[in-house]
């Protein structure tokens, strides 16, 4: 998928592996501080999550409900591998614990192979995670509110936070986590058909958190828009660094050399 990806980006020097950090702190960074220098231009989306995740919230029991007294239904069953019952659920994609190292492959592998999209799609999978994690522990630790599997209403919530795991359910860590990789490759590469495949599995992911009790439905929307943002945040600024550096060498490359051929005539 990123092979085909790569292209002219693959050619590119890949510069220093210090660079490279910098590169990644430098996004993390800037995720976490993205709130901060919010635009007017960012409140009408902004506006339109928290309506979604609001009015969702008044159906997030009845949703639950559905799922825990429907299991022989089609798309209950559909989620069975997504779920953490299946003798090897495929939830993995929405773990640090498996994001990070698969993250570090890519990078690994570009860099071997002097491939900037491989390089680029590990540095920018593991920035994607990183910033949704630290902000989602902000959050656990501003809002509390009780997992579906430990109480039947969704109103439990309160101010501050906590560290109790069991009053972490808002707002969804798997699917944050997975879809700030997701929006991060679809807005960085040009995937083709396995765009909406990737984004239909960190659906399924949340999903299957929603139907293990995990979450309620609204913890899941939010967690998606989070981590669809923190993605795209990530991708525009890598892209506007590799324009920026591509336009750097163009400027300071030597003028190209006129080789003019001689030949020599023998009699």
């Amino acid at each position: 998928m990123l092979a085909a990806a790569s292209g002219a980006s693959g050619q590119s020097s890949l510069g220093p592996e210090r660079r490279d950090i910098n590169d990644l702190r430098g996004d993390i960074w800037a995720m976490w501080t993205a709130p901060a220098h919010a635009t007017a231009r960012d409140i009408p989306p902004v506006a339109a999550v928290l309506g979604g995740v609001v009015l969702t919230a008044f159906r997030d029991s009845a949703i639950y409900t559905w799922m825990t007294t429907h299991p022989n239904a089609l798309f209950m069953r559909m989620l069975t591998p997504i779920r953490d019952d299946w003798k090897f659920p495929l939830n993995w994609g929405g773990s640090g614990q498996y994001l990070l190292p698969v993250s570090g492959g890519l990078y690994i592998a570009g860099r071997l192979s002097h491939d900037a999209a491989l390089r680029d799609a590990g540095l920018g999978c593991a920035a994607g995670h990183l910033s949704s994690a630290a902000l989602r522990d902000v959050i656990y630790l501003a809002i509390a509110r009780t997992r579906p599997h430990s109480t039947p209403k969704p109103d439990r919530i309160s101010v501050p936070g906590t560290r109790v795991w069991g009053r972490h359910s808002f707002l969804s860590g798997h699917i944050a986590n997975s879809m700030a990789c997701a929006s991060y490759l679809g807005h960085r590469f040009d995937l083709g058909l396995a765009q909406p495949a990737i984004y239909a599995y960190v659906t399924a992911i949340g999903l299957g958190r929603m139907a293990d009790g995990w979450h309620w439905t609204s913890d899941t929307i939010a967690g998606a828009a989070m981590g669809f943002a923190i993605g795209k945040g990530i991708a525009d600024r890598q892209a506007a660094r590799t324009a920026a550096r591509s336009r750097d060498a163009a400027a300071t490359a030597p003028p190209p050399t006129l080789r003019i051929p001689i030949w020599s005539l023998s009699f």
